[in-house]
């Protein structure tokens, strides 16, 4: 994801994503059987050409790992031999690639230490062009295509998209259609024919709601009683939205469903899935709420990008994370979260 939201996008995963990611992880487990049937119907390269995969919105790689072994261990077993295979991930700009190689290349077990792996990164948004032409044999997307491109509007009076309502809410669920229908434009050309792609997006239920609410509301408070202390302005606290949406079924499906005739996607199979509060059952089996607010806070967003340059932006992220902990720990079960997940597997004809 680049443009307009980059830098909101930058402040709003924090440095600290890479490492609290169990959540994604249990996404994108998900994911997984779709993978796998992605590589049994996939065509493989011929001649000794390598296998070319994609996996969009990499982060600090370690939700990546068991989906890529799985590409190559795929391929290897329909062909027999150790086929090169080519793993492009990519992200944005401002994405810490010095991580995401750390994490890929040093952790024990990567599938980029197994022979003729080749691993190459892009740093560029997926909803532009990424590859040539047929260049892709698979692509990969874990929770990822939540993040919008841009920004329409900020959020009045709250820091969360589901809670916008009337123009900015509209505003804001155009921004995801036009974002969705480019990054399935651009896969769609870039993929060869019989490729496949796996998308495993941050979703909503029918309702609209993404399960987060709870939390959402939880840090819009602490930020807000920030506000009142004088720790942040008015303004400051009015630029912070979160810079993503959360698709119901509809949306997600409406272009492969109703794309032109001569688009060459074809939806092969999809769920809408409701993940379940690991943390909250964690805190059930412990008791420990102090631990349970390290867990839940350490996915909450900081927002420091929307601050003025001579905000002392430490001050604040301190008090904002010690704030939200301890409303957090004081009421665990006020902030239940349950995401939505819709998992895709797509086909070029």
């Amino acid at each position: 994801m680049s443009g307009p939201a980059t830098t909101a996008a930058e402040g709003t995963m924090g440095s600290g994503y890479g490492r609290h990611s169990r959540v994604q992880h249990r996404a994108a487990d998900h994911g997984m059987p779709l993978l796998r049937r992605a590589l049994e119907a996939v065509p493989l390269p011929v001649d000794g050409a390598p296998f070319r995969a994609a996996d969009l919105g990499v982060a600090a790689g370690t939700n990546s790992l068991d989906p890529m072994r799985t590409v190559v261990e795929g391929v290897r077993a329909r062909t027999g031999e150790n086929t090169p295979v080519a793993v492009v991930h990519t992200d944005i700009l401002t994405n810490d690639f010095n991580t995401t190689f750390a994490t890929i290349m040093d952790t024990p077990g990567s599938y980029a230490h197994e022979p003729e792996v080749h691993v190459h990164a892009q740093a560029r948004s997926f909803y532009e062009p990424l590859f040539p032409p047929g260049d892709l044999h698979l692509a990969w997307s874990s929770i990822a295509v939540h993040w919008l491109s841009r920004v329409p509007a900020p959020v009045p009076d709250h820091v969360f998209s589901t809670r916008a309502t009337g123009a900015v809410r509209e505003a804001l669920r155009e921004q995801s259609r036009v974002d969705w229908e480019r990054f399935l434009a651009h896969r769609a050309r870039e993929l060869r024919p019989g490729g496949q792609l796996v998308v495993l997006g941050g979703a909503a239920a029918d309702d609209g709601t993404s399960g987060a609410e709870p939390l959402m509301d939880t840090a819009d408070a602490a930020l807000r009683e920030l506000t009142s202390e004088g720790l942040i302005t008015r303004d400051e606290y009015e630029r912070m939205t979160i810079p993503t949406w959360n698709r119901t079924r509809e949306e997600f499906l409406a272009p492969l469903a109703s794309g032109p005739p001569a688009s060459p996607l074809r939806l092969e199979e999809s769920a809408l899935i409701r993940l379940p509060d690991i943390h909250l059952d964690r805190f059930h089996e412990t008791g420990d709420a102090g631990g349970f607010a390290d867990a839940v806070t350490a996915f909450t967003p900081s927002l420091l990008s929307a601050l003025d340059p001579t905000t002392d932006v430490e001050r604040v992220a301190d008090a904002f994370t010690t704030t939200l902990h301890d409303r957090v720990e004081s009421a665990p079960e006020d902030v239940e979260t349950h995401w939505h997940v819709m998992a895709l597997r797509v086909g070029r004809v």
